[in-house]
């Protein structure tokens, strides 16, 4: 692709101005006390350190801000060296980016919900001597249910330690258990006191499993929704009656089906398959149901900066006019036509959708540039 000096000129000048657009408010708006939290301090819980420093610093709250957080660092120097640890603490704050609130994460197909992110926090950590992981065991140590799950967790071993990280732990081996069948499976995490290793600081991991049975697949059924009344699809299930449960059953389905809807405007297409779990005979039914949602129809579509020819095989070569159901896929594979045209060679497109909400409409425009 080739893009003229007038063109780069001009597009330096408008990333100039954006970023100068953002970078004001950006300091303008930047809060000036933010909530902490605490990384890598596996002596105390988070209340028992939190009570450590305002016991000796008076007017901490549960916000700090530029003053407070250094009084806040060299107050956990003086409590690590009562351990006899000369350690060096740091303070990360969040990024502005950071600051933009997260939308929360879906259920995955085992009911489990991926650990969410923090909110924008002030992060105290001890950044030397090293705080690693040392053993990580499991109770009980002979089930086996957790011998899908060991070998993952034993490779933390070594690594930096972190609540976060412990968190994540916890959530791989429930999810690793849940994958081989155990859907009731709990997992509790525990750490031991922290113990010298030579220039590093260890910290032994146990976690405690409740598997509860491995479950059995009683059924698999899919209603495709409007577009597929009536239409088989068990052709596609990964799983079938009988099967040991674990694995998703409408894998090789779901993205297809989601894809096949935005094809005919259903923007907003939901596919819900949850299991339903029959906890006493330890069996587990699986059925996907397609919420279609609303229609969107094609509002506007405006073509600019090709000359009539061309642009009248771009709308040719979309095939979507306005009043028809907004096929994404067609905007999604209007570049690979277009490079196949002798008429549109050298040009390149790129396309701007604006979601109506209100009057489940799109207008979409389409600009070409060489």
């Amino acid at each position: 692709m080739h893009i003229h000096a007038s063109r780069v000129w001009l597009l330096s000048l408008v990333l100039l101005g954006f970023a100068s657009a953002i970078a004001q408010p950006a300091k303008q708006n930047y809060p000036t006390h933010f909530p902490y939290r605490f990384s890598n301090f596996p002596w105390w819980s988070d209340a028992e350190l939190r009570s450590a420093l305002k016991e000796r610093i008076p007017a901490l709250s549960d916000e700090v801000n530029a003053e407070t957080m250094g009084r806040v660092r060299e107050t956990l120097k003086m409590l690590m060296k009562g351990k006899g640890i000369a350690a060096e603490i740091q303070s990360i704050e969040p990024s502005y980016s950071g600051l933009n609130p997260q939308e929360p994460e879906e259920l995955d197909f085992w009911g489990m919900q991926f650990p969410p992110t923090p909110k924008p926090a002030i992060e105290f950590s001890i950044l030397t001597p090293s705080i690693l992981i040392g053993r990580v065991s499991f109770l009980p140590e002979s089930d086996l249910s957790v011998l899908a799950a060991q070998s993952e967790a034993k490779e933390k071993e070594g690594k930096p330690f972190t609540i976060s990280g412990e968190l994540f732990m916890q959530y791989r081996t429930q999810k690793v258990l849940r994958q081989n069948g155990y859907l009731a499976a709990e997992v509790k995490i525990s750490h031991a006191l922290p113990r010298r290793d030579g220039d590093n600081i260890l910290v032994n991991l146990t976690l405690g499993v409740i598997s509860g049975p491995k479950f059995t697949v009683s059924s698999v059924s899919a209603d495709g929704g409007p577009l597929l009344q009536g239409k088989d699809l068990s052709p596609l299930f990964a799983v079938k009656a009988g099967d040991t449960a674990g694995r998703d059953p409408f894998q090789r389905i779901d993205p297809g089906l989601r894809e096949w809807y935005h094809r005919f405007g259903y923007l907003e297409v939901q596919l819900e398959h949850q299991p339903l779990l029959d906890r006493e005979h330890a069996l587990v039914s699986y059925r996907l149901s397609v919420i279609p949602g609303p229609v969107y129809h094609l509002r506007q579509l405006t073509v600019s900066n090709l000359n009539s020819a061309q642009e009248a095989k771009v709308r040719e070569l979309l095939g979507m006019k306005s009043g028809d159901p907004f096929n994404t896929n067609a905007v999604d594979t209007l570049q690979q036509k277009c490079d196949k045209e002798p008429i549109l060679s050298g040009r390149n497109v790129v396309n701007e959708v604006k979601k109506d909400v209100e009057a489940k409409a799109v207008d979409l425009t389409i600009e070409s540039f060489d």
